[in-house]
């Protein structure tokens, strides 16, 4: 799972949808202050950081990319505000996927004198799952507090 830190401006930001808790955009486009541009595709956002992806917000970007999906951790605007958040559904689902299917597995042995394969097969799934999720979120969260009290130049700077 890869982080990345870019400077620009976003100059849009396309919703596909908008949940509880975060939402799902189908692109957002940013102008990186060397002049390019970078769109990242099929962002998962959380809704505190969406609420800074407005056109215009100039600042610093927090992107991470996870197993199956990709999306923006963090923000720093030029004008002081901030935002973070990575969401842990994926992360807990892996770890109840091994935590029940250990228990399915301890109850087909001790009540059935058998072995469910596919708890199994979940539980081998389920254990890299856990670990792969929760090592991006960490790293999403290392890179932001590493850059705590960063603010990015004022325009024209």
């Amino acid at each position: 799972m890869a982080q990345s830190i870019i400077d620009g401006t976003v100059e849009e930001a396309v919703i596909r949808r908008r949940r509880s808790q975060g939402s799902f955009y189908d692109s957002i486009k940013f102008r990186l202050d060397d002049g390019s541009t970078k769109t990242w595709t099929k962002a998962h956002v959380m809704n505190n950081v969406g609420d800074l992806l407005t056109p215009g917000t100039r600042g610093r970007f927090y992107l991470f990319t996870a197993i199956d999906h990709r999306g923006v951790s963090g923000v720093r605007t030029d004008d002081g505000r901030e935002a973070f958040g990575v969401a842990k559904l994926n992360e807990l689902v892996g770890m109840w996927m091994v935590i029940i299917n250990i228990l399915l597995t301890i109850l087909y042995v001790t009540m059935l004198n058998g072995i469910s394969v596919l708890a199994l097969i979940l539980i081998v799934l389920g254990v890299p799952m856990f670990f792969l999720y929760r090592q991006n979120r960490l790293d999403a969260e290392k890179a932001f507090r590493a850059d705590a009290g960063y603010r990015p130049p004022a325009r024209g700077a």
